[in-house]
């Protein structure tokens, strides 16, 4: 398993300002599998040495932001998984664009849709 990178943790920490109560289930996650399919990079976690018992939160959770990268014009949207109280995955998505699931550089920015 792997770590959580920085991207990773900066969207968890939007989610947890949301949903305060799954703070603790940070230092708990570990990435389980990074699987890119061309338009879009779904980050699946495991969770390690977690014995409490979660609240019962379901939820697609982007905040309304987007994540500009110099490699994609449009940038990325996100979507972190919530199922049953537990974080499962983020799902990160082109607008149509072919990706190969590195970031380098990022900015996150208020999304347009979001602003609607």
């Amino acid at each position: 398993m792997e770590e959580i990178n920085e991207l990773e943790t900066t969207l968890l920490n939007g989610l947890v300002e949301k949903y305060p109560s799954l703070r603790s289930h940070l230092p708990h996650l570990k990435v389980s599998k990074r699987q890119i399919s061309g338009f879009s990079l779904y980050v699946y976690f495991s969770y390690v040495d977690f014995n409490e018992e979660p609240e019962m939160i379901n939820s697609l959770f982007s905040n309304g932001e987007k994540i500009m990268i110099p490699a994609l014009k449009e940038g990325l949207s996100y979507v972190v998984d919530v199922t049953a109280g537990m974080v499962e995955h983020i799902e990160f998505s082109t607008y149509k664009e072919k990706w190969d699931g590195t970031f380098g550089e990022y900015q996150i920015v208020e999304s347009e849709i979001g602003n609607q």
